[in-house]
């Protein structure tokens, strides 16, 4: 997981480092799987800024969507993200700690971005106080958004969550409908949802137009303050030699995008064979692009069936004759192939579409529910290099 931190005396230095030895990790989708897999881990390492300037540094960050905290006075740090400021749904998730450790808060990107997350877990960690401001986390409400994130839902129209928020916090109960094409309605009727998400059938739903969450692959029309949350389907299955840089993957990634052949947004995990769990360019990239990092061992894999591009050298290498599309299709739960192996400069990737789709109700607003879920990003420790006054933290 890569943090990105910056401090101003010896004292948000010695923070710094308490920080950096901690287990921290975002939610963003989970995975199952008949085939097995689990999650990658990674590790946080704090490293030195060198001669950049604080203006740079955050633009790299935010750049990336990565997560930015700083040590020190909180004024600072609104001054120095305010340019960098674009849209709740890309910026980077910025928390702010006093160089006393007291207080860890959450400005920007608390839900989506999974700030509020992060605060809860360093603040836990140094006995500290998360200041959480959001006001469905202070009145212990439903967050859709938080939902959205942590069941690997795309948000079509980011403007109707606040319709649906203002709703939950006038007290109102509001009504959620599942598209039968994404989940059976026997599976709906099995979902759990808090007192105040009504669940009801897609039938009624289009009977009665009075629907808050719409949980559908079709883009919203004529219901503006209808949420729509489109489940995210494409799995990117991907390998990579040894020591492959993240700019390097990252750019077969774009040119698959830039092509049309995969939509970013569409992106649900990124699934590889486990010998390669702790390539740092494959878990920059799924942090990059918010998704969990899946790895599945090679006996899992060659469980997978299908017909897939067979390479004697990988078989010899990694113990299974193909990773990208063996992955991708794990990942996927058996979904089938929409690109077979593509190879660019020592980096593979295929694209399978997720069969099945899961919802979980894991509480409420995002307190408390990581453990409930099997897929995310950054969970492990970290090791602290002595850096200046301003470091970012990077996976190994």
């Amino acid at each position: 997981m890569i943090l990105y931190m910056t401090w101003f005396s010896e004292r948000g230095r010695e923070l710094a480092a308490r920080i950096a030895e901690l287990s921290l990790s975002i939610s963003y989708g989970f995975s199952q799987s008949r085939y097995g897999g689990h999650p990658a881990v990674s590790k946080i390492q704090i490293r030195e800024r060198g001669n950049r300037s604080l203006p740079d540094f955050l633009e790299e960050a935010f750049a990336q969507q990565f997560p930015v905290i700083f040590i020190g006075a909180l004024g600072i740090a609104v001054r120095a993200i305010a340019p960098l400021i674009r849209h709740k749904t890309v910026d980077s998730p910025v928390l702010v700690l006093d160089e006393a450790g007291q207080f860890v808060i959450p400005v920007l990107s608390g839900h989506l971005g999974g700030a509020n997350e992060l605060a809860q877990q360093i603040a836990e960690a140094l006995h500290s106080a998360a200041v959480v401001t959001t006001a469905t986390d202070v009145n212990g409400l439903f967050a859709v958004d938080v939902f959205a994130r942590k069941n690997g839902l795309r948000v079509c129209n980011p403007e109707a969550i606040r319709h649906v928020s203002g709703k939950l916090l006038q007290g109102e109960t509001i009504v959620m409908a599942v598209d039968p094409a994404c989940m059976s309605p026997e599976e709906v009727a099995k979902l759990q949802p808090p007192k105040e998400v009504k669940l009801i059938s897609w039938k009624d739903a289009q009977a009665e137009h009075a629907v808050d969450v719409w949980i559908t692959e079709k883009e919203p029309q004529e219901y503006r303050k209808t949420l729509v949350l489109a489940p995210k389907t494409a799995v990117l299955g991907m390998g990579c030699r040894k020591n492959k840089s993240y700019r390097e993957i990252k750019q077969m990634v774009e040119m698959l995008i830039n092509s049309e052949k995969v939509n970013a947004d569409d992106i649900y995990t990124l699934a590889s064979v486990d010998v390669k769990e702790k390539e740092s360019g494959l878990q920059e990239l799924a942090q990059h692009l918010r998704v969990p990092f899946v790895v599945f061992s090679a006996g899992e894999l060659k469980k997978v069936p299908g017909d897939f591009t067979t390479s004697a050298f990988v078989s010899q290498t990694v113990g299974v004759d193909n990773v990208c599309e063996r992955a991708a299709v794990a990942a996927a739960d058996g979904g089938g192939l929409l690109l077979h192996k593509q190879a660019m400069d020592g980096v593979t990737i295929a694209v399978a579409k997720r069969k099945k789709i899961v919802l979980q109700f894991t509480g409420k607003g995002d307190r408390n529910e990581t453990s409930d879920l099997c897929g995310w990003y950054g969970a492990g420790t970290g090791k602290y290099d002595d850096a200046g006054s301003h470091a970012g933290a990077r996976s190994q």
